[in-house]
């Protein structure tokens, strides 16, 4: 948040400092953008993991104010669809089975293989500085504020070895504003009876993972993603003529965007059954190319 605090300080000081040295407005602009973006987490990775580009669409509203016919600054209103691929492949990871007598749980260290596509839907607000070089292309800076409205994530997790009694493979459906952390889930075959696991020569409860909580039968009661994240922004613009223009910019977020009590190892669990934290910080990266007219 000192960050954040940090740069709308400059920004504001360095709006001031244009009014004092007398330069006049020249009038304004309204607009709109829209475009394709491809975006992913970066930060800390464990052995077997990996973040990937996923895609994503954008489209919103601006209004530009002009100190000159060559520089303005714009501020815009967008709803910006973000996110990343994730993939865990390891010889080293875990899974806690509830045993069906309900006495302790048991924990398999197997293969494991996860896929996530985390898709993030933010309403967004840029706030950049806009320098026009001749008549076809203009440079911009600045930063964003974005409020996390809609975090989903749907992949598959495959567990142990094919011929293995505690082996398993299930589709993944995650809403992370929605799931209830106190919700259980079972398997059910297509005839609607229980498919019987088994783990350590015991039969176990598998709970279904549409909770994006209780990944692996940790009492997680919070939601993975912050509803608040913030970033500096880069690009450029050409215009094909005096009000339709393509765009292309980069974004780097500077907040972790995933809370420290929902951020555990996938690989890793302690002798008692409890999730390993790494409080990692993870951070939104994207890409973005639009096409946008001012009025």
């Amino acid at each position: 948040m000192k960050s954040f605090h940090r740069y709308m300080r400059y920004n504001l000081i360095a709006v001031l400092v244009l009014i004092s040295l007398g330069i006049q407005a020249q009038g304004y602009n309204v607009g709109i953008r829209a475009g394709l973006g491809q975006n992913r987490f970066i930060g800390p990775t464990e052995p077997g993991e990996t973040f990937s580009l996923s895609g994503g669409f954008h489209f919103g509203v601006s209004f530009q104010w002009n100190f000159t016919d060559f520089l303005g600054v714009r501020s815009e209103l967008l709803y910006n669809q973000t996110g990343s691929g994730y993939d865990l492949n390891t010889n080293q990871g875990f899974y806690v089975f509830e045993p069906e007598d309900g006495v302790g749980n048991i924990i398999i260290r197997d293969e494991s293989e996860i896929t996530l596509d985390h898709s993030n839907a933010y309403i967004q607000l840029p706030q950049t500085i806009h320098l026009r070089i001749g008549k076809k292309f203009e440079l911009l800076a600045g930063g964003y504020v974005s409020f996390l409205i809609s975090p989903v994530a749907t992949g598959n997790i495959r567990f142990g070895g094919e011929d293995l009694e505690h082996s398993f493979r299930q589709g993944l459906n995650f809403e992370y504003f929605n799931d209830d952390a106190d919700q259980q889930f079972d398997f059910f075959s297509t005839t609607g009876n229980p498919i019987l696991i088994r783990a350590d020569g015991r039969n176990v409860t598998l709970r279904g993972i549409e909770n994006s909580f209780d990944f692996n039968n940790f009492d997680i009661d919070e939601s993975r993603f912050l509803s608040v994240d913030y970033g500096f922004i880069v690009g450029g613009s050409y215009y094909l003529n005096r009000g339709l223009f393509l765009s292309g910019r980069a974004e780097w977020g500077v907040r972790d965007i995933t809370r420290n009590i929902a951020d555990y190892s996938f690989s890793q669990v302690n002798n008692n059954g409890l999730p390993v934290f790494t409080n990692d910080d993870d951070k939104n990266f994207g890409l973005y190319l639009s096409i946008g007219f001012l009025f």
